[in-house]
C-alpha cells in the first residue's frame, strides 16, 4: 500500500503467548517510528502477552491494547468520517486473511497481511515479495510496506536498574563463568531433575557460576535440585524484592556467558539482551523461531533423543554442547573480559 498519514493503525494478531509478543515488539516499534502520530492499537481475538507479563516494553509504543475483540469491532469502532485507517494483520490462517481482506475491500482502508508473497497486498506493476523467513522479521516488513520505507529493526529488551539491583545480589560477585538454567515449561519442554543434576555437577565441577531460575510451568522439584547439587543456586518464579522473575532474567542474561534450556518464551527473552546459549528445540521451526540471539546453539530432539522429547535428551550432549559453545566464546572473543560481577563492575558496564 502506499505511505501515507493515518489516523489510526490497527495491528491484530489471534494470540500472544509470551515468545509471541517478544518477537512483535521490534514491530511496535517500527510502527511507532513510522507513525509517531498515528493512534496505533494492538488488538488480539484472544489474549496477549503485552497487556500483561510484557506491557511494561509495550505500553509506550502503542496507544491502546484490546484483548478478546474482533477485527470487525476494532474496525468499526475506530473508522470516522473520513480518517484514513490502516489494518496490519499478523495471523497466519489464510482463511481468516482472506476473509478480512474481503471484508476491507473497497472500504478505503490500508491492509497489510502476512500472506504468502504478501499477495493481499501486492499492487500493479510491483513484482511479487518473498517474506522473511523469520516471524519477527515479517511482522516488522508488513510495518515497512506500510510505511513505504525501511525502519530499523530492534528486538532488545532493558532491565531496571532494581532488576539489576537484584541480579546482583543473585550473582553474588563471583569471577567464574556464568551460566543460567531453566528447566521449566510445558509437557513437551519441560527437562528433566536428572538432566539439570547432571549439567550442573559437571559445569559446576569445571568451575562454572550456576544459577537455577524457576519459570513458570512444571518441572523438577527445587528441593530435589537443592538436595542433590548443593552448589547449584535456586531462584524461585516469585518475584524478589518486589521485581518480577522476567525482569531479574533479563538483567542475569546481560552478564550470563550461557543460558541452558528448552525454545520457548525465556529463551526469547534472553536473545533480548543477546544472551549465548543452548537450547533443546523439540519440533519448532528454526527459521521461523529461532531465539534472535548472537549466539546460539540448536539441539533437535527427534535426533538426540530416543523418543524426541526434550526431557529425555542424554545429559552428555547438553554438557558437550555447553563446553563446545563456552569454549568457542573464549577462542573467539579472546578479549571479552571474565564476567566480573561485583555491584563495581556492573555499575560501571551500566554507569
Amino acid at each position: 500500500m502506499p505511505s501515507g498519514r493515518y489516523e489510526t493503525i490497527i495491528l491484530y494478531s489471534r494470540n500472544d503467548a509470551f515468545g509471541d509478543g517478544l518477537i512483535r515488539i521490534p514491530a511496535l516499534r517500527a510502527a511507532r517510528t513510522a507513525f509517531p502520530d498515528s493512534f496505533i492499537v494492538y488488538g488480539t481475538t484472544r489474549s496477549s502477552s503485552l497487556e500483561h507479563s510484557l506491557n511494561r516494553h509495550a505500553r509506550h509504543l502503542v496507544d491502546a491494547i484490546n484483548v478478546r475483540t474482533p477485527l470487525a469491532r476494532l474496525v468499526a469502532d475506530h473508522r470516522k468520517g473520513k480518517e484514513r485507517l490502516a489494518v496490519v494483520d499478523f495471523r497466519i490462517s489464510a482463511r481468516w486473511l482472506l476473509q478480512a481482506s474481503a471484508s476491507l475491500l473497497g472500504r478505503g482502508i490500508a491492509y497489510e497481511a502476512n500472506f504468502p508473497a504478501f499477495a493481499l497486498s501486492w499492487r500493479l506493476g510491483h513484482r511479487p515479495e518473498a517474506r522473511p523467513g523469520h516471524n519477527a522479521w515479517r511482522y516488522h516488513r508488513l510495518i515497512e510496506r506500510l510505511a513505504g520505507k525501511r525502519l530499523p529493526f530492534d528486538h532488545r529488551l532493558e532491565p531496571s536498574p532494581a532488576a539489576r539491583a537484584a541480579a546482583r545480589s543473585l550473582a553474588d560477585g563471583k569471577h567464574a563463568p556464568m551460566i543460567i538454567i531453566a528447566a521449566h515449561g510445558s509437557a513437551s519442554k519441560r527437562m528433566s531433575a536428572d538432566q539439570v543434576a547432571a549439567i550442573a555437577d559437571s559445569l559446576i565441577a569445571d568451575g562454572a557460576n550456576l544459577l537455577y531460575v524457576k519459570t513458570p510451568g512444571d518441572g523438577p522439584d527445587m528441593a530435589e535440585l537443592a538436595q542433590r547439587v548443593p552448589k547449584l543456586r535456586l531462584v524461585d518464579s516469585a518475584a524478589i524484592g518486589g521485581v518480577d522473575i522476567g525482569d531479574i532474567l533479563l538483567a542475569l542474561g546481560e552478564f550470563a556467558d550461557l543460558y541452558i534450556g528448552a525454545e520457548g518464551g525465556t529463551a526469547h527473552l534472553m536473545a533480548t539482551v543477546m544472551t549465548p546459549m543452548v537450547i533443546l528445540n523439540g519440533g519448532a521451526n528454526m527459521t521461523r523461531w529461532k531465539p534472535l540471539s548472537n549466539c546460539v546453539d540448536v539441539i533437535a530432539t527427534r535426533h538426540a533423543s530416543p523418543t524426541g522429547l526434550v526431557a529425555d535428551v542424554p545429559a552428555p550432549t547438553l554438557i558437550e554442547a555447553a563446553q563446545r559453545m563456552l569454549a568457542t566464546r573464549r577462542r573467539d572473543h579472546p578479549h571479552l573480559p571474565d564476567k566480573p560481577v561485583s555491584a563495581a563492575a556492573l555499575g560501571q558496564r551500566h554507569a
